[in-house]
């Protein structure tokens, strides 16, 4: 399970849903991942009947980039040319494609704004300490700059690009976006909550939590972070454990099936209390929160990252 705490080197808050509706107001529940099974591919499927509803070649992604966008019902992703791309991940339409200057990782969306935010870094090699007066080839240790980053997702302006420090790295699950306060949230190396105002870079507020955090999703409605957690020493147990995101304390922590769950895919099912992750079986799971009982699961027939849910 240490694989979780992965700290971001290169490196959405989606809201999922198991809820059954009612039946006078029938919906379905999606499945939008990218399979590399068969060279990478976006995979759109029908977890209801299991039916896929399409699939979309695609080169590479960045781990972390994707994002379900509300307003377009596209999925977006960003490439291997540092290029956002937004689908239709039913019909593999192409919605938006927008330059970036780096590889953004750790996106969100602002839906109010209709604006992409995310994060991604910089390097150079430094000076050899022993070599600068010889002015030898030789290259020093790598210097990482780190910017935040928001876009207009209907224009494609950058409207702000500005560096952020964040010491030693982040965890590279565990992030998410307040859109009422308008503010960028990321989980430090050191177990520290960071507040980031985008428009700034100023890191406004600090939390510690002190322990592993991965597969994050906040819950607006009471601002608590839901995550997968693993204490110091004791990496073989996983626990689903509530954070107030206001002070960093823990409000509960349950133990829950062990096993491996895959990174970077995460949601919360408010109507049920529901906390919705993939195991190391390829089963979308969902958490009753309070108890950590599994309370609904869906196979996955096709493997699939950084996968986003909806319903329609």
């Amino acid at each position: 399970m240490r694989n979780f705490a992965i700290f971001f080197g290169l490196l959405a808050l989606v809201v999922l849903s198991c809820t059954e509706q009612p039946v006078d107001r029938p919906s379905t529940l999606i499945v939008t991942g990218i399979s590399e099974a068969k060279g990478s591919e976006i995979i759109c499927v029908d977890i209801d009947s299991g039916a896929v509803v399409n699939t979309t070649p695609i080169d590479c992604y960045v781990f972390g980039s994707t994002v379900y966008d509300p307003t377009t019902k596209g999925y977006g992703f960003v490439d291997c040319d540092t290029t956002f791309k937004l689908v239709n991940p039913e019909s593999g339409k192409l919605i938006k494609s927008i330059k970036l200057p780096g590889f953004v990782s750790q996106a969100v969306i602002d839906a109010n704004d209709n604006m992409l935010i995310g994060r991604y870094s910089t390097m150079i090699f430094g000076d050899e300490p022993d070599t600068i007066d010889t002015k030898s080839a030789k290259t020093g240790p790598p210097i990482y700059t780190n910017y935040v980053i928001r876009v207009n997702l209907s224009t494609g302006v950058i409207v702000s690009n500005n560096k952020i420090d964040v010491e030693d790295g982040t965890y590279a699950t565990t992030y998410y976006y307040d859109e009422k306060a308008k503010h960028y949230i990321l989980y430090r190396a050191d177990n520290y909550l960071i507040t980031i105002e985008p428009a700034t870079g100023k890191i406004i507020k600090e939390r510690h939590v002190g322990k592993i955090l991965a597969n994050s999703v906040y819950n607006p409605v009471n601002n608590t972070l839901i995550s997968l957690s693993f204490s110091a020493g004791d990496n073989e147990r996983t626990y689903l454990t509530v954070i107030n995101t206001e002070t960093g304390a823990e409000i509960s922590s349950v133990l829950i099936e062990s096993g491996g769950y895959y990174g970077n895919i995460a949601g919360y099912d408010k109507e049920n209390n529901w906390y919705i992750t993939v195991n190391s079986k390829f089963e979308v799971v969902c958490f009753d929160v309070s108890t950590g009982e599994i309370k609904k699961s869906y196979q996955l027939e096709n493997p699939m990252k950084d996968i986003k849910f909806w319903r329609r």
